[in-house]
């Protein structure tokens, strides 16, 4: 199935090859990471959020420190942890260098068992299972239209929350400054 992203301001569309919604993605408050997923008549399927859990300060690598949830009548059915890019040495040694954190990769555990997201250099994205390819979409940050295509065997508005943890991941190197 390939399904075309159509962001808005405050939400989204993954519309299908002959051009209908099959699914959206709205914000469930105005501000917030949590977000609801509806099927094309609207009825809202899943929800997502960020949970923050306790961090491990000693090995620099916080993977742990969020986890992002798919829920299903407030119910956990998929949970994603973070894979940071490991410092080379010649980082360590510099005195000083603001670098932003690299997302890498999505470890994501579903009721289909683990699935990896891995971020590409252009900022595409690989979808796999056992080394086995359930998706892929195309670049994020291109002026072309961004395209999702993924296995048929799981509906479009479960490959839509698979597409918000993606976004929660591409945000994860947004830095805030205050």
């Amino acid at each position: 199935m390939k399904l075309r992203i159509r962001k808005r301001c405050f939400s989204w569309s993954l519309v299908n090859e002959n051009g209908g919604t099959a699914a959206k993605i709205s914000n469930q408050a105005f501000i917030g990471g949590a977000k609801k997923i509806s099927d094309a008549q609207g009825n809202v399927i899943f929800t997502t959020g960020i949970v923050n859990v306790s961090k491990d300060s000693q090995s620099g690598n916080y993977a742990d420190s969020k986890k992002y949830i798919i829920y299903q009548d407030a119910v956990p059915i998929v949970t994603a942890t973070l894979s940071f890019t490991k410092k080379l040495e010649s980082e360590k040694q510099l005195p000083f260098m603001l670098k932003l954190p690299q997302v890498e990769k999505l470890d994501v555990e579903t009721p289909g068992g683990l699935w990896i997201i891995q971020r590409k250099r252009n900022h595409s994205f690989i979808i796999t299972c056992n080394d086995i390819q359930l998706g892929s979409i195309t670049s994020l940050f291109s002026l072309k239209p961004a395209y999702f295509e993924c296995a048929e065997k799981y509906e479009a508005v479960f490959w839509a929350g698979i597409y918000v943890l993606i976004e929660y991941m591409m945000h994860e190197d947004d830095l805030i400054v205050v």
